[in-house]
């Protein structure tokens, strides 16, 4: 009996980014910032694991979402709801994983892994949601 062939439905992105760790940590951990490039709205108390919130867009609804991990500057993990309007514990979620490092040149390598898609079509339109989101954070940074 062989393993599973199958590939896991994920979507992977790694921007290059011409401006210091720090302010792309900022820009994806303050929810201020956050809702320059991201959501419309971040309903978020504190930056620390367990913490729940919500993203809404005025186009497409309110998203639960948990903190999942945080490292300052390295790393940072959330999952959130595939549908709007759903809790967490009840429905399909997915997990987005940041990871950030510091280039010599006083850039930013950053990383996104989102995981957990039940469907193809879910990870497609979240793959191209993605390029949206991102080029608005690159913009949002001045990089391009």
């Amino acid at each position: 009996m062989s393993g599973s062939t199958e590939r896991p439905l994920t979507v992977e992105r790694t921007l290059e980014l011409a401006v210091p760790l720090a302010r792309v940590w900022r820009a994806l951990t303050d929810p201020e910032e956050l809702a320059r490039w991201f959501p419309d709205q971040v309903e978020q108390a504190k930056l620390e694991p367990g913490v729940t919130g919500r993203f809404t867009w005025e186009r497409h609804g309110s998203f639960a979402f948990r903190l999942e991990a945080v490292e300052p500057e390295r790393r940072l993990v959330w999952r959130w709801a595939r549908d709007a309007g759903t809790p967490l514990e009840d429905g399909v979620t997915t997990t987005i994983e940041w990871r950030l490092e510091a280039r010599a040149d006083g850039g930013t390598t950053l990383r996104l892994c989102e995981s957990g898609f039940v469907r193809p079509e879910d990870q497609e339109g979240n793959s191209k949601g993605w390029d949206s989101e991102l080029a608005e954070l690159v913009e949002l940074l001045g990089t391009g």
